[in-house]
């Protein structure tokens, strides 16, 4: 067999990155083109950017559909720095029958005489150059003369057309220019959205220990203990299901912000800053919390993050189609450690590490029971919530 690996962070993958593997498919004729997605190498720091698990998850979508292309995660798994030729000494012994084809870009060729051992991965494999935007292909045609001459194996160029787009730009521009959205996958770019992947908004654990001193002093301590308990159960769900952790730890740290404030004073609040307060919550103002609590983040405790803003709003109705985030912190104020009133706990916190989207149906499924018996304190946000997953349980799974 004739085999192709193309290594790289992809950080995101991007339309580029498939063209090149199809490319290289197509003129050498390989039956199959591996997406080798790394773990930490040596020249690149991904743990700053996004999980690993994300990257790999991001590749997986952005293949599904392409015949030929498959993925290796055996990098994702290898404990400490990532070098190329510890993999295809691997794979070499893996396939000793079949051509290897290692593909890279013009940048790594220039570069490949300082990588570690380059012999040994231009003896394992035939290497194949794609060529970047304004590349001097003479100059490449030198660089791989050169590389001919100080290894053994060959070094051939791809006929692509190269065009200029870089992981690096899609990350810093992906929120602020729609146009970049076209250079990935739809399902890549959504996968991004929901995962709030390359925010512009990044918190660490000292934002955290800000938080909780914040909300000891406005908290009542049955409250400010809850809020600790949502805070780090939101954390572990950000962990199991790919969101970044300490945003979710933010969000739970401050969800219940306005909780311990008057009635009045969350009636003030709405009507002063033209938040919509509808008929229900007029009648029970504490029902408000979510609205004025989003709207403190930025106001009070300089959190800016949308997406935060919009989980605190709909942590007690959840909304039709909520985002990630929406449902971890819908479900960390449901299942926290000090929760032990509500019906069958044990199989919603059992459910939320294997299934998020059925744990929010079961939340919401006991939640419509209770308002049923209080019929006057229903929210039909809440009704809203419940008919949409239980559709969507149904249909779209």
């Amino acid at each position: 067999m004739r085999i192709g690996i193309y290594g790289g962070t992809f950080n995101p993958i991007h339309n580029t990155h498939i063209d090149i593997a199809k490319a290289a498919l197509v003129q050498y004729n390989l039956d199959k083109v591996f997406l080798l997605v790394a773990g930490t190498p040596p020249h690149k720091n991904t743990a700053e950017s996004v999980a690993d698990t994300c990257r790999l998850e991001m590749v997986k979508l952005a293949i599904k559909n392409e015949n030929g292309l498959l993925i290796d995660d055996r990098e994702i798994y290898r404990s400490g720095k990532s070098y190329s030729y510890i993999t295809m000494s691997e794979l070499k012994n893996e396939h000793p029958n079949d051509d290897i084809f290692f593909i890279m870009g013009s940048d790594s060729l220039i570069n490949f005489k300082n990588w570690v051992k380059p012999d040994i991965i231009s003896k394992a494999a035939t290497i194949l150059v794609a060529p970047r935007l304004g590349d001097d292909i003479d100059f490449l045609n030198s660089a791989m003369d050169e590389c001919r001459n100080l290894f053994e194996g060959d070094f051939q160029l791809i006929d692509y057309k190269a065009n200029g787009i870089a992981s690096s730009a899609i990350r810093a521009s992906f929120y602020d220019d729609d146009n970049i959205k076209e250079c990935l996958n739809p399902k890549v770019a959504q996968y991004i959205i929901n995962h709030n992947l390359y925010s512009k908004y990044k918190y660490s654990y000292d934002d955290i220990l800000r938080l909780s001193e914040e909300m000891k002093k406005e908290l009542k301590p049955g409250r400010y203990i809850h809020t600790l308990g949502v805070a780090t159960t939101a954390y572990a769900l950000a962990l199991k299901w790919d969101y970044p952790a300490y945003t979710a730890m933010v969000a739970g740290m401050l969800h219940d912000c306005a909780k311990c404030i008057s009635d009045e004073k969350r009636i003030n609040i709405c009507e002063s800053n033209n938040l919509p307060i509808s008929e229900i919550e007029y009648k029970y103002p504490h029902l408000l919390h979510g609205k004025v609590g989003a709207y403190f983040c930025s106001t009070k405790y300089n959190v800016n993050d949308p997406q935060i803003a919009h989980a605190i709003t709909y942590h007690t109705t959840g909304c039709p189609n909520m985002n990630l985030l929406d449902k971890i912190i819908f479900v960390a104020d449901y299942i926290e450690p000090g929760r032990d009133k509500q019906p069958r706990l044990d199989i919603l916190r059992s459910t939320a590490y294997s299934d998020l989207d059925k744990c929010v149906y079961m939340i919401l499924e006991d939640s419509v029971a209770y308002l049923n018996e209080n019929p006057d304190m229903v929210d039909p946000t809440t009704i809203d919530t419940y008919n949409y997953y239980k559709q969507y349980m149904k249909e779209e799974r």
